[in-house]
C-alpha cells in the first residue's frame, strides 16, 4: 500500500453480529481483525463476495456501527471521539449507495435532493445555494443543468440517478465518499461512465474514495490498492493492477476466474464460486474448506499477512515461507488455478 499520508487507518476491527435461525441464536462474525488503510485522496477497493464483511465495513466506517473491537481512525482522530460530533463527521464522510432508486425520495425533485445537505451543512445563502447546486450537477456531467434541476427520479435513467445520488454526496463537500456497490445495479455501458466519474472526483474535487465491489475487473479499472476479503478476513491487498493482473491468494484467483470470458479457450472456463462447498471454517485458514490448494497445516493455523513481490501481501501459507518452512511459489498462480489443471 502506498506510504502517502492516511485519511482513514482501519487496525484490527472485529464486528459479530448476533442472529436468530432455527429458534436458535447464533454468532456472525462478519469481520475478523480487519486492517487497511486508504491514503489522502486515494482510492482503495474491497473486493470479495456476498457474506465477506465489504458492506460491514461501510457501515463501520461511517459510523453507522461500532466495531467490537479494534480501532477506526478518520484524519487523525478516532472514530469513538467524532462521534460527539456526527453531525461533522457526515460531514466529511458520505455514502453512495447501491441502489439509486431507493436512494432518493421519489417525491423529491433533484434540486431539492442537492439543496439538503448544501442547507444542513453548509449553510449557504439563497444566491450561493443556486449557483452550487449548478456547479455540482455540471461536476457529475448532469447537463444542461437546467433539464434536470426539477425532474423526479422516476424521469430519470439509473445511470442519471446514480449522478444525482453522488452529487448530493459532493454536496457537503465531504473527504471520504465510501461507494458501496455503486454501479452492480446499472446497465454495463452506463458502469464505465461511473467509475470514470469517481475517479473524476479524486481528482478535481480532492476526495478519497472507499469502492465495495464484488468485481475485481472494476476495481482494477478504478482503484490504487485493492484489498480482498474473505468471510470478513483480508487475504491479500497491494496495488491494484498487480493484484487484479497476477493474484496470489487461491481465493483471489478463484474471484478473477469467476468472471466470464467468451475469449477463453474452453480449458479457461469460468469458475461458478457458488458450488464449491462450504463447510466451517473455524479453527485455520478461513478459505481452506474451498480451496483446491489446501493442506495439512491449512487446519492448523492461520495464516499472516505476508510479503509477497512487493506490491501485494497475502495470508496464505503457500507464500509464508518463515512459518511454513517450505519454499513459496515465486510468481503467478499455484499449479492447481493454471488453466488447463
Amino acid at each position: 500500500m502506498s506510504d502517502t499520508r492516511a485519511l482513514v487507518e482501519v487496525d484490527g476491527v472485529t464486528k459479530t453480529y448476533r442472529t436468530r435461525r432455527n429458534g436458535r441464536w447464533q454468532l456472525v462474525r462478519a469481520v475478523r481483525g480487519v486492517s487497511f488503510r486508504i491514503p489522502s485522496q486515494h482510492i482503495v477497493a474491497l473486493v470479495g463476495e456476498s457474506g465477506s464483511g465489504k458492506s460491514t465495513m461501510a457501515k463501520l466506517v461511517t459510523a453507522v456501527e461500532r466495531p467490537d473491537h479494534g480501532h477506526i481512525v478518520f484524519d487523525g482522530r478516532p472514530i469513538e471521539e467524532w462521534r460527539r460530533n456526527l453531525r461533522e463527521y457526515r460531514r466529511h464522510v458520505q455514502m453512495v449507495f447501491q441502489d439509486p432508486y431507493a436512494a432518493l425520495n421519489p417525491l423529491n425533485t433533484v434540486r431539492y435532493a442537492i439543496s439538503r445537505p448544501l442547507v444542513n451543512y453548509r449553510r449557504l445563502s439563497q444566491g450561493a445555494l443556486e449557483a452550487e447546486i449548478r456547479r455540482i450537477l455540471e461536476t457529475v456531467h448532469l447537463t444542461p443543468v437546467d433539464e434536470f434541476l426539477e425532474k423526479l427520479p422516476f424521469e430519470l435513467s439509473g445511470g442519471q440517478l446514480q449522478r444525482v445520488v453522488t452529487a448530493r454526496a459532493l454536496a457537503s463537500q465531504p473527504r471520504l465518499i465510501v461507494a458501496d456497490e455503486p454501479v452492480s445495479m446499472l446497465d454495463v455501458s452506463i458502469r464505465a461512465e461511473i467509475l470514470r466519474l469517481l475517479d473524476e472526483l479524486r481528482s478535481r474535487e480532492g476526495v478519497s474514495i472507499l469502492y465495495i465491489t464484488h468485481d475485481l475487473i472494476s476495481a482494477r479499472m478504478l482503484a490504487d490498492d485493492i484489498v480482498v476479503l474473505y468471510r470478513g478476513t483480508v487475504v491479500e491487498e497491494g496495488a491494484a493492477s498487480t493484484v487484479a493482473k497476477a493474484p496470489r491468494h487461491p481465493y483471489t484467483q478463484l474471484l478473477l476466474r469467476s468472471i466470464p470470458n467468451p475469449w477463453a479457450p474452453p480449458e479457461e472456463t469460468a469458475v461458478d464460486l457458488s458450488r464449491i462447498d462450504r463447510v466451517s471454517d473455524e479453527g485455520g485458514c478461513v478459505f481452506r474448506a474451498r480451496c483446491p490448494q489446501a493442506m495439512e497445516r491449512c487446519a492448523e493455523a492461520v495464516p499472516r499477512l505476508t510479503a509477497v513481490g512487493g506490491q501485494q501481501r497475502v495470508a496464505c501459507w503457500l507464500y509464508d515461507r518463515a512459518e511454513a518452512g517450505e519454499n513459496a511459489p515465486e510468481g503467478g498462480q499455484p499449479s492447481a488455478l493454471r488453466p488447463g489443471n
